[in-house]
Parts: C-alpha cells; sequence; structure tokens
C-alpha cells in the first residue's frame, strides 16, 4: 500500500490543475497495482475538486475497486462531506 500525503498538493485543493495533479497521481498508484491510503490531516477540498478526483475514479474503478483501492484517513467531517458530494454529482452525470 502507497501512502499520499494529501497536504503535499497544498492546504486547499480547489483548482482544476490540481485536481487533475492529484488524480493522475491517484490514477498512476491504481495502475501499478497499489492500493492508496491517502492522509488528508489538514487539507480542504472543494466540491468540484473531490468530483475531478474522487468522482472520476469512483466511476472509471466501480465502486467496488474504489472501496477496496482507496482509504483515506485523518479527513474532517467537511472533507468527507465534499468527497461524498463530488462523487454523488458525478455519477448523476453518467
Amino acid at each position: 500500500m502507497k501512502n499520499l500525503i494529501l497536504s503535499s498538493f497544498g492546504n486547499v485543493i480547489a483548482t482544476d490543475e490540481k485536481s487533475s495533479e492529484i488524480y493522475n497521481h491517484i490514477k498512476n498508484l491504481i495502475n501499478q497495482g497499489d492500493s492508496i491510503k491517502i492522509d488528508a490531516k489538514n487539507v480542504t477540498i472543494s466540491t468540484k475538486s473531490s468530483r475531478l478526483i474522487f468522482g472520476k475514479l469512483y466511476k472509471e474503478l466501480t465502486s467496488k475497486v474504489f472501496l477496496e483501492k482507496i482509504f483515506i484517513e485523518n479527513a474532517s467531517t467537511i472533507f468527507m462531506f465534499s468527497v461524498n458530494e463530488g462523487i454523488s454529482t458525478e455519477i448523476q452525470f453518467a
């Protein structure tokens, strides 16, 4: 399992460019067969960025694989709300 400290990308994840960078990093690790533990300590993420990262991954990987490969820890309630909203929004547009 690989560790990803999300704050290494910044404490606020809210731009398309930053979202794409994080998405590509996670996707590359998964394509190598790794599971990823994402440390979200002290990170805030916009719903749009959550959609561009986690919603897109959720759709591509299917829910089963997503839940088996991606683990988020040290996340605030607001962070997880954004992630859930991002996934829900992306699924609606499927």
